[in-house]
């Protein structure tokens, strides 16, 4: 009988290369399971945890990244206490991937200068915002201006947006891999250092 077991299951070499091709799929396509995540931060009286998008997978240097407004919490907190962690999740394929390490915050400089020009217009619009995200309000409110509601307002004002948009790039310090399998899981954990793998081990799941 043919085993169904992954590659991956006893490999712990393979589940490496895995986990970068996994993270670069979520990057390049919107209907990866890995293309949303989850980001936990440090806040004054709960941890907090949000949905991000990933924007970007650099396996060379060991960074991931998303975009946010810089008047959100997350910026805050992760300028508070820049230890973040940031997980993923495929439901179909039982796979869990936790990314943690240092939060690097980026607004108005050479590197969210590159991410804005290659932002697509319907995401530019998030950032022209008149209130900070998570600000209180007396009615529902979408945040935008009755005239941007539906519409999508012309270059200049998205291009206004810049002043909010945020790019943070997280220093991968550490990652945890969990497969789940009907006869026994998997779990490891890869320490990175100075953007080298530095140690892998398995874990008991």
């Amino acid at each position: 009988m043919k085993s169904d077991k992954p590659d991956h299951y006893d490999n712990i070499d393979n589940i490496y290369e895995t986990i970068w091709h996994l993270l670069d799929k979520g990057k390049k396509d919107i209907n990866s399971p890995f293309h949303q995540a989850y980001l936990a931060t440090h806040s004054e009286l709960y941890p907090s945890i949000r949905t991000i998008v990933l924007r970007n997978v650099n396996s060379k240097d060991k960074i991931i990244s998303f975009h946010t407004d810089i008047r959100s919490k997350k910026i805050s907190e992760i300028l508070s206490n820049n230890n973040i962690s940031i997980l993923f999740y495929d439901h179909g394929e039982k796979i869990q991937i936790k990314c943690s390490g240092r939060g690097i915050v980026n607004n108005k400089n050479e590197n969210s200068n590159q991410s804005w020009a290659k932002t697509m217009p319907f995401s530019k619009k998030c950032y022209i915002v008149d209130e900070p995200p998570g600000s209180t309000s007396k009615i529902p409110t979408s945040g935008y201006k009755k005239e941007h509601e539906v519409e999508l307002p012309g270059e200049e004002i998205l291009n206004s947006g810049y002043e909010n948009f945020t790019l943070v790039n997280m220093e991968i310090l550490e990652i945890e891999w969990l497969y789940l399998y009907r006869y026994g899981h998997r779990r490891a954990k890869f320490i990175i250092n100075n953007k080298n793998l530095e140690k892998k081990v398995w874990l008991t799941p």
